[in-house]
């Protein structure tokens, strides 16, 4: 994972004398929640729970088809809940997500589609305050897909987007009322995000 970070900065730092490229840093606030894999009597995903991203992103535009590529790095925070009538379990995941968007303009839009790669750093569950490191439970990378549209206005990016998994990421040890069960932290999301043209 660091290599490929090392990678993505190199590559923005080496074009970033382009006019054609754009930089700067970004925020996104995220919704999502966590995916019961199985039916478990009595026992239930919350609601869906505010997240966080912070991190960089660059455009590059190409002036010959007309088209844009976004790449970003961020950092994610997310948190989860898994209630039953007895017992409540709360589940946190850290992330490194990394978007690739392609796009266009359609007026003073811009549509945009592409991968997005999840590497988690960090997943821990927290039952009647004992914490317990949960993240041997899931795949350490995964691959998603974001969609959706974006405005430019003065220096400011905003962009709404959907994202989905394109691969599953279970955790197989969460455990509620004495039921253990199936989960995946990468359910959809809905992401919204703003950034900062530096130049």
């Amino acid at each position: 994972m660091k290599k490929l970070i090392l990678t993505l900065a190199f590559v923005v730092i080496s074009v970033s004398a382009s006019a054609q490229v754009t930089l700067g840093p970004r925020i996104t606030l995220i919704s999502s929640n966590l995916d019961l894999r199985e039916e478990v009597a009595n026992v239930q995903a919350g609601d869906a729970e505010f997240g966080f991203q912070y991190g960089l992103f660059a455009r590059v535009k190409i002036p010959v088809i007309g088209l844009y590529v976004q790449p970003e790095l961020l950092f994610s925070q997310t948190e989860s809940t898994i209630t039953s009538s007895t017992q409540d379990v709360d589940l946190s995941f850290n992330r490194v997500d990394v978007p690739i968007m392609i796009g266009g303009k359609i007026g003073p839009l811009r549509i945009n589609a592409g991968p997005a790669l999840s590497f988690l750093t960090s997943a821990e569950s927290d039952i009647a305050g004992a914490v317990t490191d949960i993240k041997d439970n899931y795949s350490s990378t995964t691959i998603g897909f974001q969609a959706g549209v974006g405005i430019d206005l003065l220096k400011f990016v905003i962009d709404l987007k959907y994202e989905g998994a394109l691969s599953e990421k279970f955790g197989d040890a969460i455990t509620v009322a004495g039921n253990s069960f199936s989960t995946d932290e990468r359910g959809n999301q809905i992401v919204l995000g703003i950034g900062f043209k530096l130049f």
